[in-house]
């Protein structure tokens, strides 16, 4: 009979656990963590984000990575911003042209109330 409790108890322990460690490790949250990583490691950077002030268009960032919200380092709270890195295209023709590639990837942020468009662009759109 001692052996039968030890058993199930065993059993019970080694099911619980596995249940939290599948949920762990395939929660919502951590699946997106490994797609955003995916992405990031191989490159996935067609990403384009627009800001927009009364209705025109003001600035357009290309081939941006990805768009991250901060976090604070010590307070461990996220920070009312997001920020990213990509190419700034000057003329706003959507088009990568050689001297905005020679300016590298610059760091923009975006503030809590900016009016702003992030979109995945593989292709630019037809004209």
């Amino acid at each position: 009979m001692k052996r039968f409790l030890l058993a199930l108890v065993l059993i019970l322990v080694v099911v619980l656990g596995g249940f939290l460690l599948w949920r762990w490790l395939f929660s919502p949250e951590r699946l997106n963590i490994v797609g955003r990583t995916i992405g990031t490691t191989f490159g996935f950077d067609h990403g384009v984000v627009e800001f927009y002030s009364m209705g025109q268009l003001k600035h357009r960032f290309l081939e941006v990575e990805k768009l991250t919200t901060a976090k604070g380092t010590y307070e461990n709270q996220t920070r009312p911003y997001r920020f990213g890195y990509g190419f700034h295209d000057l003329n706003l023709n959507f088009v990568l042209d050689p001297e905005e590639r020679a300016l590298g990837k610059v760091y923009f942020e975006i503030p809590i109330y900016a009016d702003y468009l992030y979109f995945d662009a593989k292709r630019p759109p037809a004209r």
